[in-house]
């Protein structure tokens, strides 16, 4: 007899929980995915300054800097916006994922990166 059933659940209970863990690991693997995505959209219009320096006119230069940063910013909000719907949804079948204050202090912390570096590098 198996330890979920010795202590009184079901099999399908036991992988209800477990396919409610797998969700859960599988929503923080896909805000992962549009953190790297924002912080590459960020870093390469960060970088943009350096690649293209000598691009004229300047105001191009600019835009593509800030709007691929805006870009990233958006695409942050746009993940922790996904990642905060799923995770209310699991947390009312009781299982418990990473806390909303975390990813959103990472979220809100790589946007103000991206910002400041816009502000040095303008």
């Amino acid at each position: 007899m198996s330890d979920d059933q010795s202590q009184g659940r079901s099999l399908g209970e036991a992988r209800t929980d477990w396919a409610e863990r797998r969700t859960a690991l599988a929503s923080e693997r896909t805000f992962a995915a549009w953190g790297r995505t924002a912080l590459s959209c960020i870093g390469v219009g960060l970088a943009a300054t350096r690649l293209f320096g000598d691009l004229e006119p300047r105001w191009l230069l600019r835009v593509l800097t800030v709007g691929l940063v805006g870009l990233g910013v958006l695409v942050l909000a746009f993940g922790f916006h996904s990642y905060q719907k799923s995770a209310r949804d699991l947390e009312e079948s009781g299982e418990h994922t990473v806390s909303l204050w975390w990813i959103g202090a990472f979220a809100v912390a790589l946007a103000g990166l991206g910002v400041v570096g816009v502000v040095l590098v303008w």
